[in-house]
């Protein structure tokens, strides 16, 4: 098996032998699989990749990347996948070594490493058997329209839609993801960076709302769905609590939790009164999460995929 550094058209051919995308998360895992970057002014972020060649070189049946993640510094992102009729022959653990070599010299060497697979899946075992162990658990979850009644209906005070690029968004936004990324710590980001980031028109935000708890921002979303669009509106779906000391190690009965569990359910029950919504919950969610559990249990909620993180 000749395993080479990736060069152009290796795209396409990789196409014509991975089956397509199960999900939102493979698709973008073989996005790193592409021609070496640097890294430099109008480039892609540091990466390398090589690809596995059978008898013919321009048949290929697997490959393997690195790249950095300039919003998570603290680890690269590794990805490694190999054609369903090669599998169980080693062939992803000489990828694996063969794009770790690609990186020696480079800011990567060295460097901590995360995947993202499915769980449960055929690439789950592989990670594991590398050495990767689970950082976090992703589910992404669909909420059917009024699954939460009229939940806050009394509380149409403490509710406001705002701009994407308001400041009280942004800081709750920002002091809220640097709090549930304990597990794979974000890069430290100016408010500036955390709006061009993440709640910019270029990122994909159109809305967001916000509600408020004695006057302090209890509880946020951020809509990344077209609004012409019709699919059930993706949500990124905060609830402060979350972000705090308390989320490390939260307790379910304490006021301070359930408090927050009825705000973040309150403002969900107010965008999903005509629409379902979709929104990704992980295991550093505690609030969002239990609320997230309950809906499930009620058959008002529904797990579209489920994802782990892995790191080495």
């Amino acid at each position: 098996m000749l395993i080479r550094p990736f060069s152009a058209g290796d795209d396409l051919a990789l196409g014509e032998v991975f089956h397509d995308a199960a999900t939102p998360a493979e698709h973008m895992e073989r996005g790193l699989f592409r021609p070496a970057s640097d890294g430099g002014q109008g480039e892609p972020a540091l990466s390398r990749c090589v690809v596995a060649a059978a008898e013919d070189p321009d048949i290929l049946v697997g490959a393997g990347a690195i790249a950095a993640s300039p919003a998570h510094p603290y680890r690269a992102w590794s990805y490694v996948e190999v054609a369903a009729e090669e599998r169980g022959r080693g062939l992803g653990r000489g990828l694996f070594d063969a794009v770790r070599e690609e990186v020696r010299g480079t800011e990567l060497d060295g460097l901590p490493l995360r995947t993202r697979v499915a769980a449960g899946s055929i690439g789950f075992a592989a990670a594991e058997h590398a050495g990767f162990s689970t950082l976090f658990t992703i589910r992404v979850v669909r909420i059917e329209a009024l699954a939460l009644g009229a939940l806050g209906a009394d509380r149409l005070e403490d509710f406001a839609v705002t701009a994407t690029g308001s400041v009280e968004l942004t800081k709750a936004f920002a002091a809220w993801y640097a709090g549930v990324n304990r597990a794979d710590p974000a890069a430290p980001m100016s408010l500036g960076q955390v709006n061009n980031r993440f709640l910019s028109e270029a990122a994909g935000a159109y809305g967001a709302a916000l509600l408020r708890d004695g006057g302090e921002v209890s509880a946020f979303a951020v809509s990344y769905a077209q609004p012409e669009v019709e699919a059930p509106t993706e949500l990124t779906l905060g609830a402060v609590y979350d972000g705090t000391e308390a989320a490390a190690d939260p307790d379910p009965r304490s006021p301070q939790f359930q408090r927050a569990m009825e705000d973040a359910g309150a403002l969900l029950a107010r965008l999903s009164t005509d629409t379902a919504v979709i929104v990704e919950v992980t295991d550093e969610m505690p609030a969002v999460s239990a609320l997230v559990d309950g809906l499930i249990e009620a058959g008002q909620a529904s797990v579209e995929y489920a994802y782990a993180t892995l790191g080495d």
